[in-house]
């Protein structure tokens, strides 16, 4: 297929996930650690894992916690791209096969993703593949759509024994 049709199909699934209010899912990350994502529009997110480690972002804040170490990241994100669409846009070759879309860019950290979206364009599953081959795949099950999720689940506030280090994702190794 065309690569300029799969980025037109591309960008009808993004439209589609821009248009939703609120989603929520069981998600499992590479067929193992499980949790619940809850994401509200625009670029409000919160994972709670199985293993007690919360994502939590309002938009301005993304804050990583892990209650194994008592560690909180608390990560600015000004200026940064969100959601979804975000990080699948950019990508200078999109080809799609049915439902099935293969993201790949030469230039970008992560450099291959696979797509795979429901018949009504919400993502099932996000296969992503690093410069370095790390492959990271999260799969999405008992999804809802526009449910009410309030304005406090994303608005994480870390345990007061935690240590917070400040903008982890700014840090050189």
């Amino acid at each position: 297929m065309l690569a300029q049709d799969g980025k037109e199909k591309l960008n009808a699934v993004i439209s589609k996930l821009n248009s939703l209010d609120t989603f929520r899912a069981t998600v499992t990350i590479n067929g193992g650690l499980t949790g619940v994502l809850s994401y509200k529009n625009p670029y409000q997110l919160h994972v709670r894992l199985n293993d007690g480690r919360i994502i939590s972002a309002n938009g301005k804040v993304l804050w990583f916690y892990s209650p194994d170490s008592s560690l909180s990241g608390k990560q600015d994100l000004k200026g940064g791209t969100g959601g979804l669409g975000g990080l699948l846009s950019g990508y200078e070759n999109v080809t799609v096969s049915g439902k099935t879309f293969r993201l790949t860019s030469s230039t970008k950290k992560i450099n291959e993703i696979i797509l795979i979206v429901s018949d009504n364009d919400i993502p099932r599953v996000i296969k992503m593949k690093r410069d370095d081959e790390e492959v990271t795949e999260i799969s999405f099950s008992g999804i809802a759509t526009n449910i009410g999720l309030g304005t406090s689940l994303f608005n994480f506030q870390p345990p007061t024994n935690s240590q917070i280090v400040e903008n982890p994702l700014n840090q050189k190794e």
